[in-house]
């Protein structure tokens, strides 16, 4: 139970930080900068993952890809999809509080990205809770 505790503690790490990202983001770029996917951006995301995402647990988190030689490349993958969504949700200004729905919505998302990716650079696919 303490173990699912912190995996759900992570996961909620995770969340609010993607959140945190979105409103800092809509408050700082202007709508023409936002319009291109920020190489800096991406390589933010990158580094997250291949740092940080590698101490969470597998479904929620990548522990299962530590010391994979293909990390990076999936970060990489991972990184440039999540950043397109991102700058997408500042173009709309569909930046609005989070609902259960839209935050459920967005975790599958998430998701099926990181499995196209792992597709992509040949790793194991993620299986997800219904």
């Amino acid at each position: 139970m303490k173990q699912f505790s912190s995996f759900s503690h992570a996961r909620s790490k995770i969340l609010a930080g993607t959140a945190l990202a979105a409103i800092i983001g809509t408050m700082t770029m202007s709508s023409a900068y936002a319009a291109a996917v920020s190489p800096q951006l991406v390589n933010q995301y990158a580094d997250m993952c291949a740092k940080q995402s590698i101490n969470i647990p597998s479904p929620y988190g990548e522990a299962d890809l530590k010391g994979n030689p293909k990390l990076d490349s999936y970060c990489k993958c991972f990184a440039g999809k999540f950043a397109e969504r991102a700058m997408a949700t500042l173009q709309t200004g569909d930046t609005a509080t989070f609902t259960p729905n839209s935050l459920n919505d967005s975790v599958k998302q998430e998701n099926q990205m990181r499995n196209s990716c792992r597709q992509q650079v040949g790793l194991p696919l993620l299986k997800f809770a219904p």
